[in-house]
């Protein structure tokens, strides 16, 4: 079904699109519908341009103070989504990408897409207490789901990694 859906969209948005500038080029003109489109392009890039570089301070900053990157990481994604859409020629695809140029909108969108897509995420934690102590199973059944190792550091204990110590999970 979802894929239905999808092939739909990647029919009707261009349909939709081409419809558009020839209903706008009808009623404004083909030079003045051409410059609205060209401008929206230039006027987005510039304003992604300014926002990158703040998702990018963001980033910076959060993984300075040992937070996780997150909400300045889907900023960055959705600025990337956003440029995509300025490039493509069309007038809706401008007005969705300066939708999402709009940072209280562009985090309600992430908010919504994070959820979405954790819906039917299921995890799963292995404990690790000892060098030689197997793991202990905390959620889940093992056979369920993709499994994420990494790495981990106790805040005041200073860096583990690299060494195998107690904020080391083994492969």
């Amino acid at each position: 079904m979802l894929r239905l859906v999808i092939g739909l969209v990647f029919i009707m948005v261009p349909v939709l699109e081409l419809a558009l500038l020839i209903k706008t080029g009808q009623v404004i003109g083909v030079g003045a519908t051409v410059a609205l489109v060209v401008t929206t392009a230039l006027t987005g890039a510039f304003i992604i341009s300014r926002q990158s570089s703040t998702v990018l301070r963001q980033t910076l900053e959060a993984m300075s103070e040992g937070r996780p990157p997150v909400a300045p990481v889907l900023d960055g994604l959705f600025l990337l989504v956003a440029g995509a859409l300025l490039l493509t020629p069309g007038l809706l695809t401008d007005l969705v990408a300066l939708l999402l140029l709009v940072p209280p909108l562009r985090r309600a969108v992430a908010r919504w897409s994070v959820r979405w897509l954790m819906r039917g995420a299921r995890v799963r934690v292995k404990v690790y207490r000892g060098a030689g102590e197997a793991p202990r199973q905390a959620a889940a059944d093992p056979g369920e789901g993709p499994i994420i190792e990494g790495e981990f550091e106790r805040l005041g204990e200073g860096s583990t990694r690299g060494r195998g110590g107690a904020g080391h999970l083994p492969s």
